[in-house]
C-alpha cells in the first residue's frame, strides 16, 4: 500500500468527531492557515452562534454530521490514482474539506421537525479532487441510510455518459463491498441501484425526464456543462414530496457567461458575502483570490483542496 501524503489542513485529535473537525477545518480556514472558503467557513461558525437562539429556526446535530461521515468511510475507494491499488480493499478517506461539506449539508436541521435544513447543495472545485467519488457516497447515502422509505436518487448531467460517471462510481464501490449489501439488502443491477425492502433506487437520468417522480436525492454532475435547468427544474418539482431532499450540484468552473450554472455561481457568491439570504442553500467555491498570481503554488493550493492527495 502507497503512503499517505501529507494532507492538508488541521490535524485533529483522534477522539474528535468528524463535526468537530469540521468546525477545526473551519476556524482554520477563516484564520488564514487555509487558504481557501473563507466566506462557506465563517458562515457555518456564524450560524453555530446564531443557532443559540431562541428565534433560530435551524440547529446542527453532530450526531447527523458524524454519520455521514462515518457511512462514507466505511465504503470502498474504486480509485487506483486517489489511494494506491484500490484492489487490495481499501476503504475512503475523507479530507478536512469533504468531511466540512458533508457535515454541514448533513448536520444541519430544523429545530421544530429535525427534517435537513439544506435541500440544495453548490459545490465548485477544480478537476481531479475527487468530486466524483464524494458525490457517489452522497447518491449512496441518500439511498441507504438516509431513514427515506421510497428514495428515489438520480445521477444527471449534460450527456447520459457523464451522468453515468458517478453512477458507475457508485456501482463499483457497491459491488465491492459485499458487507454493505447484505447490510442495506442491496441489489446492483446493470441500470440501476435497488434496495427492494425500501422501496429505493438509484438510476441514472436519460434524456428528457418524465413527469412522475419524486427524487429524494439528484446529483447534477458537471452543471457548468448544462445548456438549459430543464433537468434541475424537474428535480425541485419532483422532490416538494419529500420531507428532506437534496438537490446536489457539483461542478468545476466553466467559461459561459449565459449558462445556468454562471446564474448559481452568482447567486453562490451573493449568498456567501451575504448580500442574499437562503437558508437552504449550502454553497462553496474553491478558487483563487483576486490579485493572487495564478501561476503561483498559492494559487494551485486554493483552487485545489486535495493538492497533495490526488491533486500532484
Amino acid at each position: 500500500m502507497q503512503s499517505s501524503p501529507k494532507r492538508r489542513g488541521p490535524t485533529p485529535s483522534s477522539n474528535s468527531s468528524y463535526a468537530e473537525r469540521a468546525e477545526q477545518y473551519a476556524k482554520a480556514v477563516v484564520k488564514g492557515k487555509i487558504l481557501e472558503v473563507r466566506q462557506a467557513c465563517q458562515r457555518h461558525l456564524d450560524d453555530l452562534k446564531r443557532s443559540r437562539k431562541a428565534s433560530c429556526r435551524w440547529t446542527f446535530d453532530e450526531a447527523r454530521a458524524n454519520r455521514f461521515c462515518r457511512f462514507a468511510e466505511a465504503l470502498p475507494h474504486i480509485k487506483d490514482d486517489f489511494r494506491g491499488n484500490a484492489s487490495r480493499g481499501e476503504l475512503i478517506h475523507l479530507e478536512p474539506w469533504k468531511i466540512f461539506i458533508g457535515c454541514v449539508i448533513f448536520g444541519w436541521v430544523d429545530k421544530r421537525h429535525g427534517f435537513r435544513r439544506f435541500t440544495e447543495a453548490y459545490v465548485e472545485v477544480a478537476r481531479k479532487n475527487g468530486k466524483t467519488t464524494f458525490a457517489a457516497t452522497v447518491a449512496l447515502y441518500c439511498l441507504a441510510a438516509d431513514r427515506e422509505f421510497g428514495a428515489e436518487v438520480y445521477a444527471g448531467a449534460s450527456s447520459k455518459d457523464q451522468a453515468g460517471e458517478v453512477f458507475r462510481a457508485a456501482k463499483a464501490m457497491v459491488e465491492a463491498s459485499e458487507e454493505f449489501r447484505q447490510a442495506y439488502g442491496i441489489w446492483v443491477n446493470a441500470a440501476s441501484i435497488v434496495i427492494q425492502g425500501k422501496g429505493a433506487s438509484f438510476k441514472v437520468l436519460k434524456g428528457k425526464p418524465a413527469d412522475g417522480p419524486s427524487p429524494h436525492c439528484t446529483i447534477a454532475d458537471e452543471y457548468h456543462e448544462y445548456k438549459t435547468d430543464a433537468l434541475l427544474d424537474w428535480a425541485r418539482t419532483g422532490m416538494q414530496a419529500r420531507r428532506q431532499p437534496l438537490l446536489f450540484e457539483i461542478t468545476t468552473a466553466g467559461s459561459n457567461t449565459a449558462s445556468p450554472c454562471y446564474n448559481k455561481h452568482l447567486e453562490a457568491q451573493d449568498v456567501l458575502a451575504g448580500r442574499r439570504v437562503n437558508d437552504r442553500l449550502f454553497c462553496i467555491i474553491f478558487t483563487v483570490d483576486k490579485g493572487v498570481d495564478w501561476t503561483s503554488k498559492k494559487a494551485l493550493l486554493m483552487a485545489n483542496p486535495n493538492y497533495g492527495v490526488s491533486v500532484r
